[in-house]
């Protein structure tokens, strides 16, 4: 509803200035092409449970109503550059937030809700990945915006502590998942910023002081379990969290194997999944944990293989505006919304970030900024103005 009203709002606004214009954008083509894959689900009664890929659509639907309007409102650059600093001072307090609330929890949610069904409380969310994931997707902007260094030594280092203090939180998470699609992120960095090799050398010592303060900070926060939770990283087959998951990935593909072509229907993976799993559990499975393979297995090949032009396209675009990042306030925030959507792919293969809709609204808006078309960077052009 909010989205629509929202669409509605523009809409009103380009009619009343008399310039009703729609900015293109590469990745509508393979978004047409899913909701094509879903409506049949739907006229056809392909669904395994009409009602939930019913529900489940509409909800995509907002996220693509969101998509579009952030690619056609967001194409001015003070625009662009007022979302990039409210993504920094919101991560920050956001972290700052978590921080204080693990520290000083008492088990239940914003110290008020008592927590009934479980679950790992971190930050506003009720499971400690899905607080990773999206802060996976705000890091990167501090930390594109301290490397770039239009803002001065003050501003690169308000920067860099930001970074540090929302990094520090994915580890302070236990995010298994979230600390290497974080890796992820800073290794896709370390090879953007070596295409410049006569620029790179000072970029790479601030991401070396980044990741120093960083083990610092930990170090003196020492929070109790986290090295325990990292040496899983080092033995993962003895996690038997990762165990479930290869064994969820294997019942899923014996579940393609039934309807391959458009699958059994989006959002009908909980419904469908009981009857293929192979391993007793007294949890309900609600997730694939690997939003990959329950896009494969509820929208079958076809509704994949729009998922996967869409990233395709998505990383197409985001390498293409690349170029001018240093010298390009619009530049460097597609640059970090595009850092910001890989981590969450990589995050994809181990958990379903994508299934949660303040992570998936806010994905769908950043690859908007990412595919976003830009013309030659304006001279002169800083932070926060021109």
């Amino acid at each position: 509803m909010a989205t629509a009203l929202l669409i509605l709002i523009w809409s009103a606004r380009e009619l009343a200035n008399g310039s009703f214009g729609i900015i293109p954008n590469s990745l509508y083509i393979p978004m047409a092409l899913f909701a094509g894959v879903v409506l049949v689900q739907l006229a056809l009664h392909l669904s395994a449970y009409w009602y939930a890929t019913w529900s489940k659509g509409l909800l995509w639907a907002s996220y693509a109503g969101l998509f579009f309007l952030v690619a056609q409102v967001f194409s001015k650059p003070f625009r662009i550059s007022i979302f990039g600093f409210f993504c920094v001072g919101y991560g920050f307090l956001l972290a700052l937030f978590a921080i204080v609330q693990q520290f000083t929890s008492n088990g239940k949610i914003y110290w008020v809700i008592s927590n009934r069904h479980g679950g790992w409380i971190y930050g506003p969310y009720v499971n400690h990945a899905h607080y990773a994931g999206l802060m996976e997707m705000l890091i990167p902007f501090p930390v594109v915006f301290a490397i770039a260094g239009r803002a001065g030594k003050p501003g690169r280092a308000f920067f860099l502590f930001a970074a540090v203090v929302m990094c520090s939180t994915v580890f302070l998470s236990q995010s298994l998942g979230g600390m290497i699609a974080l890796a992820a992120e800073l290794g896709v960095l370390f090879l953007i910023l070596f295409r410049n090799r006569r620029s790179a050398m000072r970029e790479i010592l601030v991401i070396v002081a980044l990741c120093i303060a960083l083990v610092v900070w930990l170090v003196w926060l020492h929070p109790p379990g986290l090295v325990e939770r990292l040496a899983r990283l080092l033995n993962p087959i003895a996690d038997a969290g990762a165990t479930g998951r290869v064994a969820i990935v294997k019942d899923s593909l014996r579940m393609l194997r039934e309807r391959p072509i458009l699958g059994w229907g989006l959002g009908t993976f909980p419904v469908v999944y009981p009857s293929f799993r192979s391993f007793y559990t007294n949890l309900w499975v609600n997730e694939a944990h690997n939003d990959f393979v329950q896009t494969l297995v509820e929208t079958g090949i076809v509704g994949f293989a729009c998922a996967v032009a869409f990233l395709t396209l998505l990383c197409r675009e985001g390498i293409r505006n690349l170029k001018h990042w240093r010298s390009d306030t619009r530049a460097s925030v597609a640059l970090a919304a595009f850092i910001g959507c890989i981590g969450l792919m990589v995050h994809g293969f181990v958990d379903f970030n994508l299934q949660i809709p303040a992570n998936a609204s806010f994905f769908f808006a950043l690859s908007a900024l990412v595919t976003s078309r830009f013309n030659k960077p304006e001279a002169r052009h800083e932070f926060g103005g021109t």
